[in-house]
């Protein structure tokens, strides 16, 4: 090429001098290009004529746009380009630095691209679970649906196109449609199996919530060849049939999707714990000192829990208001339910007992509480009786306050009596008790218990005795000493009298002596 171009440059500096007898030989003239088109397959395929020449650039134009493809073969294929689509094109190649264009053979400078049929169609891979096509024709053209869902481009390959069947469409044959803008439309049909099509992940497995269990599985509608087998383990591992679940035990199961008895897939895992919703009710009856419960239990979603032997049931009662002093009995189980009798208890004495079911010896439900009196006891005995004689006929009794009446009432009741014959009754809130106007110098008995309107305490008796009527004895003395009085008054009287009588006498006496002594003279 250097060398062509010296000689160039000498001849035209030949000529500017003046030199024009120099003669050269004349350059070599260009090869000759020529070819043929003829439409193949995705494309058309290029054919060249007498040509040696190792290296070519193919231009292919559609619709403004200039695909350039180089090649370096004898007949090159020009492929990927849109059925029943007209391109320009041209052929160049470089000699000597000089763009060189072939000449077709028949002077046409444009071709159409072969008809789309489904044969050009066929089955492939891409993303799983989509059914996918490929085809060597460029399709960015062609509407691709099945059931009014539009085909996608293969990510890893833009010759494949993929359409993702609907869940109902499994188990069907599924058409895909090709609608072209210049050539006439097809469709191709594929059936939809479960074992290709089916992800296991888009199944709704439904847990039981109810005994007998049963998982539900909302499969492809279409599909009435297909069962699911599952196998459940509790947290141990322990394996389990559905049929053999029982109750507020965490299970996790997989199934094996088959087809005529055939295993295509597997299940995710589904994780679930049936809560039956257990309803106790509850009758007891009460003592002084115990409580006896019975109970029946019911659920209607597990209608055969009460039966089942891991069933089992905690039986406690505790003061109101306390849960330290818990008595616990021991389970008296009767189907379909249990009763306890608890013991030990204090009379007239609010206590809440409790039913707690257990299911192999775990808390599985809320406990049934019931709040019950025990009935009355027998009062706390009266430890002493203070007896006092304030006055002479007074009776004054009195007592310690009783710790627990274990009643709804609390009174004290006094009974006086007299050689085994009631005098007097009393009762009130106190221990404390005058009896009045009783007999002087007196032994009573004096009985009190403690009732708290249903039971009495043990009596308590003490015995007193009144003192001397002591008002009558002064009266009798004040008596005594006035009629002492009047006697001492009575006897001065009479001597009083009789002295003066005796001194009448004497002076009657006197006077009459005196005239007969006259008389005498």
């Amino acid at each position: 090429m250097a060398g062509f171009c010296s000689i160039k440059i000498l001849l035209l500096w030949a000529a500017i001098i003046g030199v024009a007898d120099c003669q050269y030989p004349a350059a070599p003239p260009p090869p000759q290009c020529s070819y043929t088109v003829t439409p193949h397959e995705s494309g058309f395929q290029i054919r060249f004529i007498n040509s040696s020449l190792d290296t070519y650039t193919v231009n292919v134009k559609e619709e403004g746009q200039v695909d350039v493809q180089h090649f370096g073969q004898s007949s090159p294929y020009i492929r990927h380009l849109k059925p029943c689509t007209v391109y320009e094109h041209n052929v160049t190649f470089d000699h000597a630095g000089t763009e060189i264009v072939c000449n077709h053979s028949d002077s046409k400078t444009t071709v159409k691209t072969n008809e789309m049929t489904e044969d050009d169609i066929k089955r492939s891979s891409c993303i799983p679970g989509y059914l996918c096509y490929k085809s060597d024709w460029n399709i960015s053209s062609v509407q691709i649906t099945a059931n009014n869902i539009e085909a996608v481009q293969c990510p890893s390959d833009n010759k494949k196109f993929c359409i993702k069947p609907g869940y109902d469409d499994i188990c069907t044959n599924l058409t895909t449609t090709f609608t072209q803008e210049k050539c006439v439309n097809f469709s191709l049909t594929q059936h939809i199996s479960a074992a290709e099509f089916l992800n296991s992940n888009e199944i709704n497995l439904i847990p039981p919530t109810e005994l007998p269990a049963k998982i539900e599985a909302n499969l492809p509608p279409n599909c009435t060849d297909l069962t699911i087998d599952y196998t459940c383990s509790d947290s141990y591992n322990n394996p389990k049939k559905v049929s053999e679940l029982e109750p507020f035990t965490d299970y996790t199961c997989t199934g094996q999707i088959k087809e005529n008895d055939v295993i295509i897939k597997n299940t995710p895992a589904i994780r679930f714990k049936i809560d039956c919703d257990l309803k106790i009710t509850t009758t007891t009856i009460t003592t002084n000192t115990s409580i006896e419960l019975s109970w029946t239990t019911t659920s209607q979603k597990c209608q055969e829990v009460p039966k089942l032997d891991g069933l089992s049931y905690d039986c406690s009662c505790h003061p109101v208001n306390s849960i330290w002093d818990k008595k616990r009995a021991e389970l008296n189980k009767q189907q379909p339910g249990g009763a306890c009798n608890v013991s030990g208890l204090k009379p007239y004495t609010d206590y809440t007992c409790e039913v707690r079911p257990t299911y192999n010896n775990k808390n599985v439900a809320k406990p049934m509480l019931v709040t019950n009196k025990t009935e009355p006891g027998v009062p706390d005995d009266i430890v002493k009786l203070s007896l006092s004689v304030p006055e002479h006929n007074v009776i004054k009794v009195t007592c310690p306050h009783v710790n627990n009446f274990r009643g709804p009432e609390k009174l004290y009741n006094a009974t006086l009596s007299y050689d085994d014959v009631i005098q007097k009754m009393e009762s009130q809130d106190q221990c404390n008790f005058t009896f009045k106007d009783l007999s002087y110098l007196t032994t009573y008995k004096v009985k009190v218990v403690a009732f708290n309107g249903y039971l009495y305490s043990k009596t308590k008796t003490e015995r007193v005795r009144t003192l001397y009527n002591d008002k009558a004895l002064i009266g009798f003395l004040v008596f005594l000493i006035i009629l002492t009085s009047v006697a001492v008054l009575w006897v001065v009287y009479k001597i009083y009298m009789m002295k003066r009588r005796n001194s009448q006498k004497k002076m009657n006496a006197g006077l009459t002596e005196l005239p007969t002594k006259s008389s005498s003279y």
